[in-house]
């Protein structure tokens, strides 16, 4: 039973308001965002990409945390625990895709939860339930609409599956923020 997220590449058009409601559902400090909608230039067009944890197999940020604030979960979400974090910035490096972020203001970093708290309650998480265009979900991974597993592409294994825009292909997601033709990385003020 391990959640992923599904997130429709396709038909996203850059809102960013999965990156705000996160952030605002996270009480995080302004110009710190757990999701984060990049923008990929490619030939004959561009793609829109929101990403957050994959909550990976497994976690580069659980082996490589030096106290110990982050576990896997049995449902396969990877949480952190806030009052472990001394705010050393091993797990931001040590993921592939770059998905905790750093608060100068707490010294601290923070990472997508899958809205645990929301789903204790029997709610969705809050990026999936603003998107506009119904373009995210998080489920279980063979719950999740068909889409490209990108999987084999970051030793981590993230559970994450994509419906790809045209001018995107899976191998970007092996180093997303070092993607050929990345000119928005989703870290400016929304």
């Amino acid at each position: 039973m391990t959640q992923g997220f599904f997130v429709n590449s396709a038909n996203c058009y850059g809102c960013k308001s999965c990156q705000v409601a996160c952030a605002n559902e996270k009480v995080l400090t302004p110009g710190v965002f757990i999701r984060r909608v990049r923008k990929v230039e490619k030939a004959g067009g561009h793609a829109f990409v929101s990403m957050s944890c994959n909550h990976c197999d497994e976690p580069a940020c659980v082996a490589n945390c030096p106290v110990g604030a982050y576990q896997k979960l049995d449902n396969g979400l990877v949480v952190q625990d806030h009052e472990k974090c001394i705010g050393c910035k091993t797990c931001i490096e040590a993921c592939p895709f770059h998905a905790p972020c750093y608060d100068e203001a707490t010294s601290t970093t923070y990472k997508c939860d899958g809205c645990a708290n929301r789903q204790a309650r029997g709610e969705a998480p809050v990026c999936t339930v603003v998107c506009p265009s119904a373009n995210l979900m998080l489920d279980e991974m063979d719950k999740l609409p068909e889409g490209t597993d990108v999987k084999d592409q970051a030793a981590t294994k993230p559970n994450l599956k994509v419906a790809l825009d045209k001018d995107l292909d899976a191998t970007a997601f092996a180093d997303i923020d070092g993607a050929p033709g990345l000119i928005d990385p989703g870290m400016e003020q929304a």
